[in-house]
């Protein structure tokens, strides 16, 4: 099992003005096989999107009349996900799992991103660190 180290940083900056105060600005790294990957936040979204891409993955955005979606393709295999606000639906052709993007608790948050990787993805699971 490969190792996923997830570091947070915290930039503290001033607002710029005299009404503003300091602002927290939070960045996530993720580590996997001694490659750094920046994470625009620490969600199901932005987790499964860095280690797919990582594995091979290409991402398209399609368009559709009644929806918009994006597909994970590699090479005869696709996976979907469409979303609605803070609800996630990643699929393929035989398995479907819903999920919330924003999962507080870190050991659940690896849980569900090590479900749909191995379920939906076929990627062996990490062991995650925070």
């Amino acid at each position: 099992m490969k190792k996923a180290t997830i570091t947070k940083t915290v930039n503290l900056l001033d607002g710029g003005c005299n009404a503003c105060g300091i602002i927290e600005d939070e960045n996530y790294m993720l580590m996997i096989e001694d490659q750094m990957i920046p994470l625009e936040t620490l969600t199901v979204n932005s987790l499964i999107t860095a280690i797919v891409l990582k594995n091979g993955y290409k991402r398209e955005y399609e368009m559709d009349v009644i929806d918009d979606y994006t597909l994970y393709k590699k090479e005869n295999y696709q996976v979907t996900l469409k979303e609605e606000y803070d609800f996630l639906t990643y699929s393929n052709d035989t398995a479907k799992i819903e999920t919330k993007d924003q999962i507080i608790d870190e050991n659940k948050l690896a849980e569900k991103v090590n479900e749909l990787l191995v379920t939906l993805f076929k990627i062996e699971e990490l062991a995650f660190s925070f």
